[in-house]
């Protein structure tokens, strides 16, 4: 086989290890309500503990409760929004304790995606390579927190989707929702942001060399000072740093995009 041939064979393999885009899934009414209702809890519009009026987005959407009880119950399934009886939705409060128990859940996973990325082709670590010097830029952006989030996040679910475990990544996309406003806390200091972009540095740095543990011990370090900075924060009395949101992953076929 030629040099040529194989070169092409090389990239079309490190393209089938990498999520295809293209695949999203059509959503429905009200998965649309939940994903604008959502950015808007992201982007602070809603505080931790507000009420959520039905027939206020009613109004906006131009339709009826139905769709906007709907959309509520799915951010419900992911502890963003409770349904209290004869009081309506609320937007949940940040917890010490919830950012304690998803962290450690992440944590695990994030390591155990990691150790799924071993061996792995030339043409997929080039584009890990690329976003993680897309992160590296933006970390040295003191206004660009809301972008840094978003890419660590959907870097993160698209690696999820590229070690093969289906199962992995379907959770770690649901984490991801659940644990976007604590990413924001944890990632809100330019200071911050740059430590963590050398984490995602060293895990790289480590997957070239084919040291899959050093690299998922960069990972679980990654999860890790991200919690301890989000209860730090929290702590300290700090519930509702808001960071305009971009537009985020509603499944995990979407984050597919993010290395398209």
């Amino acid at each position: 086989m030629s040099t040529r041939g194989h070169s092409a064979a090389s990239s079309k393999e490190g393209q089938a290890m990498w999520p295809k885009a293209g695949e999203r899934r059509l959503q429905t009414l009200p998965e649309q309500i939940a994903e604008r209702i959502y950015a808007a809890i992201v982007a602070g519009e809603f505080v931790p503990g507000e009420r959520i009026r039905e027939e206020a987005l009613a109004e906006v959407f131009q339709v009826s409760r139905g769709p906007i009880r709907e959309a509520l119950r799915i951010l419900e399934k992911d502890s963003v929004v409770r349904m209290l009886p004869n009081r309506g939705a609320h937007v949940t409060k940040l917890s010490i304790k919830e950012v304690n128990d998803i962290f450690e859940i992440r944590k695990v996973l994030a390591g155990a995606m990691i150790r799924r990325l071993g061996d792995r082709e030339p043409v997929f670590i080039d584009r890990v390579a690329q976003k993680v010097a897309e992160l590296e830029a933006l970390a040295k952006d003191s206004v660009g927190a809301a972008a840094y989030v978003a890419s660590t996040v959907q870097l993160s679910l698209a690696l999820a989707e590229a070690s093969g475990n289906e199962r992995l990544a379907e959770i770690m996309s649901s984490l991801a929702r659940q644990s976007w406003r604590y990413t924001q806390v944890g990632l809100a200091t330019p200071a911050r942001r740059k430590e963590s972009a050398r984490n995602w540095r060293a895990m790289l740095k480590a997957l070239v060399a084919g040291q899959v543990e050093t690299a998922a011990n960069a990972m679980e370090k990654l999860v890790d000072d991200a919690r301890k900075e989000a209860v730090r924060m929290l702590e300290s009395g700090n519930q509702a740093i808001a960071v305009p949101a971009p537009a985020q992953p509603r499944s995990r076929h979407d984050s597919a995009e993010v290395v398209s």
